[in-house]
Formats: C-alpha cells, structure tokens, sequence
C-alpha cells in the first residue's frame, strides 16, 4: 500500500501536560489514556472526539508528578485541552492536570516545557 502525499496526511499537535496526585498514588499511561478517551467522548461527542483523536505518545510518572505528551489534530487543540481539563480523576486518585503548552513535534514540545 502506498503512503499518502505529504500534502494529504493529517498534522498534528503536541500537547506538554503536567500530572500531579498525591505522592503515595500511581498511575499508568494505559489508565491515562482511556479517562482521556472517556473525557473526550463525553464532552466533545463521537464526531468531535474522532475529529480530535487524542491519543497519549509520551508518559511517565513517578512520587505524585508526572508528564506526558498528548497528540491531537491540528485545529482541534482547544477542544483537546477542554477534555484534559474534565479529567479530574484516574484510577480513583484525584490528579491535577495543566497543559504546560502545544508545540509542533514531540521533540520541540519536550525541550520547550520539560527541560
């Protein structure tokens, strides 16, 4: 199967997001990524949570902070960071979530916001 022309695939943005929870608490990037989903179909709808395909690239986490990289559509940003900002839960823990900025590759967007 052919790849499609560089003026038909579809661009993306990296979203920098911070985690924070209490220190004892752990979470997964699996259990991320589905409060993600779940947060984005809820408040966006099927179409608009297609539209967004927000999807987790980068996680970590460890003693109560963590980070990740989340991709999203370009153009669809701002209903990406209205879903990160309904999570308020993940796994039972209450977790706090800031978007620390969107860039245009994973690389930039960790030099940017995490160094």
């Amino acid at each position: 199967m052919k790849h499609l022309p560089k003026h038909l695939r579809p661009r993306w943005r990296y979203l920098a997001v911070s985690l924070e929870t209490w220190p004892g608490e752990r979470i997964g990037r699996r259990s991320f990524q589905r409060e993600l989903w779940y947060a984005g179909q809820n408040l966006l709808g099927d179409p608009g949570s297609a539209d967004a395909d927000l999807t987790v690239v980068r996680f970590s986490f460890g003693d109560g902070t963590g980070r990740a990289i989340v991709r999203a559509r370009r153009g669809e940003t701002d209903p990406a960071r209205a879903a990160l900002a309904c999570i308020d839960e993940i796994d039972g823990a209450s977790v706090g979530i800031l978007v620390r900025g969107i860039s245009g590759t994973i690389r930039s967007a960790e030099e940017k916001y995490f160094d």
